[in-house]
């Protein structure tokens, strides 16, 4: 069983603003964030124009999709595992056919990466899901969360 970050225990999803402040993101290049491994309940709005599967790139040798803010300032990455993969693109693409402005309900895995830039080194965080059951677009499965 995977293990919530502490503001995550009471199923309160965070906006990506609060995970990063919970986190301390940006970090230090190669120091570990204590949130790592653990697993995170994230909401926010998915951003169409980044989204990379198998389907649209074949050739790429990951997929993954941008989550953003409210405000769309502060985005974090949400990487798919290849099991379940053609399911979460699925609901990614109906929900944007239907609805593009409604917030997606993520439930992922937090991972930290070295991010070179021009001289400095600073750690971000992505999130990385398993199955399809890990992303919703019903506010009924985040009612007890605050945005």
């Amino acid at each position: 069983m995977d293990i919530l970050i502490d503001p995550c225990k009471s199923d309160t999803y965070l906006t990506i603003d609060s995970l990063f402040d919970y986190c301390k993101i940006p970090g230090e290049c190669g120091r570990k964030y204590e949130c790592e491994g653990k697993t995170a309940l994230i909401k926010g709005f998915i951003d169409y124009n980044n989204i990379f599967d198998k389907t649209t790139y074949p050739n790429l040798p990951y997929q993954k999709f941008l989550m953003t803010n409210f405000k769309r300032n502060q985005t974090i990455e949400v990487w798919v595992s290849s099991a379940g993969s053609d399911a979460i693109f699925k609901k990614i693409f109906m929900q944007k056919a239907l609805d593009p402005d409604s917030m997606v309900f993520i439930r992922g895995v937090l991972a930290g990466f070295d991010m070179p830039i021009m001289g400095t080194c600073h750690r971000g965080l992505k999130l990385e899901l398993a199955g399809d059951k890990s992303i919703s677009f019903d506010v009924g499965g985040a009612e007890s969360g605050n945005f």
